[in-house]
């Protein structure tokens, strides 16, 4: 609830994770400044080595022409068999001089590398520590995203058996979003744009999480249909002939030999098939892909669709197997010949004959038992613990996370400042129900008559976000 007991338009506590969302701008904008000031440290180092190589060199030079002005002044002596000991040793002093000299320019050389490598270890660490911090508020993005984008949001599971061990699935999580730059809240559209970045375009965006499977109990391993629990299924590969009218069609002769073949359904047994790919996307639609032998490239596939709404116990209640062509999978069978040729079969269960002969529940049932575990790779934990973000793309273009290790913080804060605006309209109407001016408050209903209390000051979230080089942009945004 506001801080006036009317009715929050969202069922989070907005105002910690505002609080976190500035706390993220704020931890990102201090790194972006440190990694500035070590780059502009590294930039100035170059035009030190450049001033102390050249000082050097000047030693050298110098050194050098003062003992040869020496040795021409005094040269007959020097010469002399009377100083032959006096020439050499005045030589050896050269010689040395000239190779200390040397030395302690290749060594402050070395140095001066050495000195660069630290400081571009420490900004590529910085970076690494800003990518993780956005790769894990993105991870939970239900939670931290605001609601015109999580009303938005179609994710996509898909586990698919790894091309190079065929043991393990390769698991991605990959996200989209087309967030309209307007908000209703309370009844009143807010306009909630970022000004001449997105103007009233939607803010797209997309990226894609990878997780490692390896201690995942059913994914870190290579499974087939009877490893889900489901045995003696059998699955339509079209209407085929029998043996017997084939061998009757063999010994006909003439015009007899043309009549119409009778065909029947035929199946396949596919206990010991392997799954070797499972996608959900959206929580509306889980396609799932089996294999004859998975270690060969050409091997037969049943590709199977369902609507993930007719995979639950409560659908099943007011249905009878076959009652309804809405609650049908669709299955294609597609066959690989040895000569190459590829051969697709599509929606076999529209043919009235197969479906009446297919065994649709177990089909369900196997449909059901792959989704519940692709489901739970929907786990935000999951994500954040397993997850490796590789890249976030706004409108097709910027390259967030790829940016961000580059050193360039731009295409990270206009992303996040076209998230801040999608608070605005929200924290508008905090701040005309608090009653302590600058403030923000919601209030929590948490049972027995008791009501629990959240705020944060205005000036707080200000200075957090300040703290960044955009944070004047995203306070203006977010509508502090």
């Amino acid at each position: 609830m506001y801080a006036d007991y009317s009715p929050l338009e969202d069922d989070r506590n907005l105002i910690e994770i505002i609080k976190d969302f500035a706390s993220l701008v704020s931890r990102m904008g201090k790194i972006e400044i440190k990694n500035a000031k070590l780059a502009s440290l590294l930039s100035d180092s170059e035009g030190l080595r450049a001033d102390i190589v050249t000082a050097i060199k000047n030693i050298k030079m110098n050194t050098q022409d003062t003992m040869e002005k020496f040795y021409d002044a005094h040269s007959d002596v020097l010469a002399s068999d009377l100083m032959t000991t006096g020439g050499a040793i005045l030589l050896d002093t050269k010689n040395s001089l000239s190779e200390l000299l040397g030395n302690t320019e290749v060594n402050f050389d070395q140095q001066h590398t050495k000195y660069k490598e630290n400081i571009n270890s420490e900004i590529k660490q910085n970076n690494i520590a800003s990518a993780n911090m956005f790769q894990s508020w993105l991870a939970n993005d239900r939670r931290n995203m605001p609601r015109p984008i999580v009303e938005n949001l179609v994710v996509t599971i898909s586990a698919a058996i790894n091309k190079k061990d065929l043991q393990r699935y390769a698991i991605s999580r990959m996200t989209s979003s087309s967030t309209a730059a307007s908000a209703t809240v309370g009844g009143s559209q807010d306009t909630v744009g970022t000004g001449e970045q997105l103007g009233t375009a939607p803010l797209q965006f997309s990226y894609t999480f990878h997780i490692d499977a390896s201690d995942l109990e059913f994914w870190n391993h290579r499974r087939t249909v009877v490893d889900l629990g489901i045995k003696e299924l059998a699955l339509p590969i079209g209407m085929r002939s029998p043996v017997s009218e084939r061998i009757k069609q063999t010994f006909k002769f003439g015009s007899r030999k043309d009549a119409e073949i009778i065909k029947e359904p035929a199946f396949e047994r596919v206990d010991n098939y392997s799954l070797l790919s499972a996608s959900l996307d959206g929580d509306r639609t889980l396609v799932i892909e089996l294999t004859k032998d998975i270690s060969k490239s050409r091997s037969d596939i049943f590709r199977i669709t369902f609507d993930v709404g007719t995979l639950s116990d409560s659908y099943y209640a007011g249905h009878q197997p076959g009652s309804s062509t809405s609650a049908r999978p669709r299955i294609d069978f597609i066959s690989m010949s040895e000569n190459g040729t590829v051969s697709t079969t599509s929606d076999l269960l529209q043919v009235a004959e197969i479906e009446k002969n297919t065994d649709l529940p177990k089909i369900r049932l196997l449909g059901a038992a792959v989704l519940a575990r692709t489901r739970a790779l929907q786990d935000p934990q999951l994500v954040r613990s397993r997850g490796r973000l590789e890249e976030l793309k706004i409108h097709e273009d910027s390259l967030v996370l790829s940016s961000i290790l580059k050193s360039d913080y731009e295409p990270a804060f206009e992303f996040l400042e076209s998230v801040a605006s999608l608070y605005s309209p929200f924290v508008r109407k905090m701040k005309e129900k608090t009653l302590v001016q600058g403030e923000l408050s919601l209030r929590e209903d948490i049972g027995g008559g008791q009501r629990k209390e959240y705020s944060v000051r205005t000036d707080e979230l200000k200075t957090l976000l300040n703290e960044a080089r955009y944070g004047n942009r995203i306070s203006t945004a977010i509508g502090l």
